[in-house]
């Protein structure tokens, strides 16, 4: 029976100070394909966007924040689900 290993999709550390940072667009759905380096999620921080990208190849297995949503760096914000 094959293993299955859930990778935390986290917002990485910004460098940015006293601006909010809030879950903009989706850019995959639930339950889809993602290799890794895909992006999967932008963030936006005052007027500038940031890419989140897929820590690992598999599928993108829960979202743990939904458009909008305010955010902190080191914040987990879904889990890829890669089969072993």
């Amino acid at each position: 029976m094959p293993r299955e290993d859930l990778h935390p999709l986290i917002l990485p550390e910004l460098g940015l100070t006293d601006i909010l940072v809030r879950t903009s667009l989706w850019l995959v759905p639930r339950g889809s394909f993602v290799r890794e380096g895909d992006r999967v999620l932008e963030v936006l921080a005052g007027e500038v966007t940031f890419d989140v990208t897929s820590p690992a190849t598999g599928v993108l297995h829960e979202l743990s924040t939904e458009e909008d949503d305010i955010v902190s760096e080191g914040q987990v914000l879904g889990h890829i689900r890669v089969a072993a």
